[in-house]
């Protein structure tokens, strides 16, 4: 596989750019006789000109190349933001101008507001070119004024006009957005003004006054406080005296984000549009004390010290551009971007944003290692490659730039580009990103060395297969080491695991599925770090699929799943020759399975697909033979549980002996007194809390209620707090004293 740098970041900002720093130096392969043209590729028409034309040929080398650093403003650039609302907004062409009132600059943008179709299916597969616009800036001397094309909106959109300047702070900033028909010195032929007007003042570089700009929250705002530089700071001491759970994630050293976190005083939770923050411990007082509202969709959060930072999804309409008989022409489809926030909360009930960061692309995936926040998105290349566009990081602190964009040599090439980038949270590294067009990455494990981005190739051949590539992290820094491919494709990230130099990958195999004859069967294979293959073990569990992978030292544990769940033993000690050490047959399946010591596994799932619950204890003492400790099951038909699509739900302590199950329990109560048998389906939604040990198996503690009867909101994560679990729904946070069986101390409402 071959990687070649496509496209220099580029500024969207007319200002001289900054000294460079000194660049680093990466050794990537590229094709013989090719190396004068990585330089030459620096715009995204060599993007557009690589994707129409590339092929793989020739052979190849390892080149040393300059690595190509993104690209960002001034020190002394600042970004501000005016809110819009389009309710009130006609249909037609809008003008903003952005002008300084007290110097002579001005800025200009176009955009469209269009009317919702009625009647039509819009479709989302055919993107019209969009005008492409260079922002517009007017005046003499040395200011500048430079605004972020906004794109056509639908009316009723809310969004926010983006502009960057190098005005002094607190120079006052006149906003004006208008329709092309009215003329600010004469009346519409309407008679009526369609748009809006303003101020802005600059801010100094370090604060944020909109909280946050894409949002309208129920929480104070940062006006009138002048925030210190983000950095990071060591938990609450209240918090650290207490002992707390944190999020079940793959690697110790690696932090996921979630819905729900606590610093062992305050809970910070996620549902729907709403942030809420609680004064969670002690329990007995426990309320909210400060909510945030979002018009995007938050997806997962992080704490770091006295930092909390969020994660939303932002999906901008797509504007429809000309309708005909049957169908309507839609613009271009590249309109996601996920929004980064850092939020100080030294003051739960009074937090504040200090830094946002928006970047082009569908969500795909974070990480956490130390003080750096790793992120992965996704964006569509359009299939008229005259509407490319590259994706663009914009930073309340950096101004806006676009990553370099590198490409590969590959004949089943998937083409849409995945930006890596990483985040300092200390505040002390710019923004750090680079594209690269593999295609969105579908999974992604990360390790505390390295991000492996796995992607399932759109050949239509015999077998199909899947694509992965490895990029080191260290440091905030991002580098592509190396790329390979293996038969199959990957149930989760749990099928992925880097050990002792290695990566080992779990897949099932379908052969001849797309020619009409289909074979199925698991397979194990182990990579070096070159992604060269340097052992396989096929032909695993025949006619069956994997539903759950662990990998454990040198053991990998696979569940696959027909009729029957053979639990399936495989030692990788020798990676040149991985083989089976033994094989466990009994009923239903494990959707994940969970470390309980070294010789015992727990096991999450079905006893059949629409079947109870099932929990399952391994005991893998004797590799050859492995056994059943114990098992139950609970409810009926379409019961399920959390686990059973994000292992993230699972909450486990060895040390307290504690195990958290949130349970959606389906059965059947009598409803008839005519002597005859009848019954009506009964729900009862909640937790169950176990004691786990190899003697006893399974051991209730007791149960947490969240509803019973009628269908509610299903309980979606649990954590505690020295002696006080909370488990979480949409509707509402129970705390329950563990010390005194389950006994509900409180109940706290999220709606």
């Amino acid at each position: 596989m071959v990687l070649i740098p496509l496209a220099v970041p580029h500024n969207t900002l007319p200002v001289v750019p900054p000294t460079p720093e000194p660049t680093v130096k990466e050794t990537i392969p590229v094709i013989t006789g090719t190396v004068n043209a990585v330089n030459s590729l620096a715009t995204k028409e060599d993007v557009r000109a690589f994707i129409r034309s590339h092929t793989a040929a020739g052979t190849t080398t390892g080149t040393t190349i300059e690595d190509q650093p993104m690209v960002t403003v001034p020190a002394n650039a600042r970004t501000f933001t005016f809110d819009i609302d389009t309710s009130t907004f006609v249909a037609d062409e809008y003008i903003v101008t952005a002008s300084a009132v007290r110097e002579d600059v001005t800025a200009t943008e176009l955009f469209n507001v269009i009317s919702k179709p009625t009647g039509i299916v819009v479709p989302t597969t055919m993107p019209l070119p969009m005008p492409t616009r260079t922002p517009v800036t007017s005046g003499q001397g040395e200011y500048y004024i430079s605004l972020v094309p906004p794109g056509d909106r639908i009316v009723g959109d809310r969004f926010s006009i983006i502009g960057t300047t190098n005005l002094p702070e607190g120079e006052e900033i006149l906003i004006q957005v208008y329709s092309s028909s009215f003329k600010p010195t004469q009346k519409s032929q309407s008679g009526e003004f369609s748009g809006a007007t303003g101020t802005v003042k600059t801010q100094s570089s370090a604060t944020r006054v909109p909280i946050p700009t894409m949002a309208v929250t129920a929480a104070p705002t940062a006006a009138s406080r002048t925030a210190a530089p983000v950095t990071a700071s060591p938990d609450k001491p209240s918090g650290a005296e207490r002992e707390y759970s944190k999020t079940n994630v793959q690697e110790e050293m690696v932090d996921e984000g979630d819905i729900i976190k606590t610093d062992g005083t305050s809970i910070y939770v996620v549902t729907g549009n709403c942030l809420h923050i609680l004064r969670a411990y002690p329990a007995t007082t426990a309320e909210i004390v400060s909510t945030l509202r979002f018009a995007g969709s938050p997806r997962e959060l992080y704490v770091n010290g006295n930092q909390l930072i969020l994660i939303a999804s932002d999906a901008r309409a797509r504007p429809v551009t000309e309708c005909r008989p049957g169908y309507c022409y839609s613009g271009n489809s590249n309109t996601d971007q996920i929004l980064i926030y850092v939020f100080s909360v030294a003051d739960p009930a009074k937090p504040y944003q200090v830094r946002e960061l928006s970047v082009d692309g569908a969500y795909t995936t974070s990480r956490m290692i130390g003080k750096d926040l790793y992120f992965i998105t996704g964006t569509s290349i359009p299939y008229d490659l005259d509407d490319l566009e590259l994706p663009v990081i914009r930073d309340d602190h950096g101004g806006i730039s676009t990553p370099p964009v590198y490409g590969f040599n590959t004949t089943d090439q998937t083409y849409g580009f995945s930006t890596i980038g990483s985040l300092d949270l200390t505040g002390t590294r710019p923004v750090t990103a680079k594209s690269f067009i593999i295609g969105k990455a579908g999974t992604v494990y990360v390790s505390p060395t390295h991000a492996y981005v796995a992607v399932p190739d759109q050949s239509w051949g015999w077998t199909r297969s899947t694509t992965i590539h490895a990029f080191a992290i260290r440091d905030g820094m991002i580098t592509w080491d190396a790329g390979g491919r293996v038969d199959g494709t990957l149930l989760d990230r749990y099928s992925l695991d880097e050990h002792n130099g290695y990566l080992r990958v779990a897949t099932t195999v379908d052969t001849g599925a797309l020619r009409g004859r289909s074979t199925t069967y698991s397979k194990v294979t182990v990579l070096d770090k070159d992604l060269d293959i340097t052992g396989t073990l096929p032909d695993i569990a025949p006619d069956e699929r994997i539903y759950s992978a662990r990998f454990m030292g040198e053991r990998l544990y696979l569940v696959t799943f027909r009729q029957t769940d053979p639990f399936w033993v495989i030692s990788l000690e020798n990676p040149r020759q991985p083989k089976i050490l033994g094989e466990l047959q009994l009923p239903g399946y494990s959707n994940y399975l969970h470390p309980y010591d070294e010789n015992h596994i727990i096991g999450i799932g079905k006893e059949t697909d629409r079947g109870p619950v099932k929990i399952a204890l391994f005991d893998v003492t004797n590799v050859h033979n492995p056994g059943l400790m114990d098992s139950e099951t609970f409810g009926s038909g379409f019961s399920t549980s959390a686990v059973l699509e994000d292992p993230k739900a699972f909450l486990f302590d060895h040390e307290r002996d504690l195990m958290v199950l949130p349970l959606h329990i389906q059965g059947e109560v009598p409803s008839c007194n005519y002597g005859y048998a009848c019954t009506i389906p009964s729900s009862w939604g909640g937790a169950y809390v176990f004691s786990v040990t190899p003697k006893s198996g399974f051991v209730l503690k007791g149960t947490v209620t969240h509803y019973d009867g009628q269908n509610g909101a299903p309980v979606r994560r649990s954590l505690y707090i020295d002696q006080t679990l909370y488990t979480m729904s949409d509707d509402k946070i129970v705390m329950s004293d563990m010390a005194r069986d389950m006994l509900r101390v409180k109940a706290v409402n999220l709606r």
